[in-house]
């Protein structure tokens, strides 16, 4: 007599091990995936403070950079409501991913500190008692400012696509505000009496020339000062437009008479960085602050670089040829921006 036998339904066993590997290999990319620790945070944010600190004593920094920056920042406090400055293609900034990342962080520390020391300056001007108070001069950016009531306040912000979450954790503890947004370096004055500081070293050559196309472009707060009176108010760290290329009609190329330009003395002379070499009489401040990073480090993250303003006494010729200028368009997408 026949008898129905009821039997679970198993997958084969080649469909199993498959499985089962698949199963491994996913446990296994979970696994190796890079957890970020408190640890890890604090130790980079403790190296790019003491690194900022001693770049700050470097002489090319001091002459070069920190010096036209404070210049620029105290012949307009008097007037001054904000300063933004905003950091464009760093890139990963810890020492293992980019020695040369690291060093632009740490000296972006280094720019945010002389802003904070104009600014606390004429705040002791304006209310000695009131020196030090710190609130929130962007409501919801986590951004504070080092002043009193009726004096200008600095927001500090970063951006980069490639940034991770370590990055955006080490921007929270260093006072930095990680944007979200990609403007393609399109950044400008909030108002008349806002300054904007872009430091942007080794940035596309496609980020800057946006940077320089927003200032110019037509602006209804701007009408009273005319078109140049936006880049007036924006002071550019990055790299020196005198060493780029030259195109035919290039619009780059037309704005560099109108420029002043300071550049970091970093080049090359008898294989050693001339300007980098010179700051050997910052004695033991840079074995102990600049521990693991050698001059050719400092020459190969400031090379090329200048601080970028418009000459205020050309500011009529600029007026005058701005028409003839053929403003490209912002770029958004391709080679140029990567």
């Amino acid at each position: 007599m026949w008898s129905v036998v009821v039997a679970k339904q198993k997958p084969s066993r080649r469909r199993r091990e498959k499985s089962a590997a698949k199963r491994k290999q996913t446990d296994a990319i979970f696994t190796l995936a890079p957890t970020v620790s408190s640890r890890m945070i604090s130790a980079l944010v403790r190296d790019l403070r003491r690194t900022s600190e001693a770049l700050r004593r470097l002489t090319f920094a001091c002459r070069d950079i920190l010096s036209p920056v404070r210049r620029f920042l105290e012949t307009r406090v008097d007037v001054l409501t904000r300063v933004h400055l905003i950091a464009l293609g760093i890139g990963p900034f810890s020492r293992q991913e980019s020695r040369s990342g690291f060093l632009q962080m740490a000296f972006l520390l280094a720019l945010k500190n002389e802003c904070e020391n104009v600014i606390q300056k004429q705040s002791k001007s304006l209310a000695p008692a009131a020196v030090g108070a710190q609130f929130d001069a962007f409501p919801g950016a986590g951004a504070t400012c080092l002043s009193c009531e009726g004096s200008p306040g600095l927001f500090t912000s970063f951006f980069d696509p490639v940034a991770g979450e370590l990055y955006a954790c080490c921007c929270e503890k260093l006072g930095v505000v990680m944007e979200e947004e990609n403007r393609y370096g399109a950044y400008t004055p909030n108002d008349l009496n806002a300054l904007l500081i872009a430091y942007m070293p080794h940035c596309p050559w496609a980020l800057l020339r946006n940077l320089f196309v927003s200032n110019l472009l037509p602006c209804r707060e701007f009408a009273g000062a005319g078109h140049v009176g936006q880049l007036r108010s924006v002071l550019v760290v990055g790299n020196d437009l005198r060493r780029r290329a030259c195109r035919e009609n290039d619009f780059m190329e037309a704005l560099i008479p109108f420029l002043r330009f300071d550049t970091v003395r970093a080049e090359q002379k008898k294989g050693n960085p001339r300007g980098v070499d010179r700051v050997g009489d910052v004695d033991n401040s840079i074995p102990s602050g600049l521990r693991g990073i050698s001059r050719n480090d400092i020459a190969c993250a400031f090379s090329d670089t200048a601080v970028m303003q418009t000459i205020t006494e050309r500011e009529a010729e600029f007026l005058e040829a701005l028409p003839r200028l053929r403003l490209p368009p912002l770029a958004r997408d391709g080679p140029d921006l990567l």
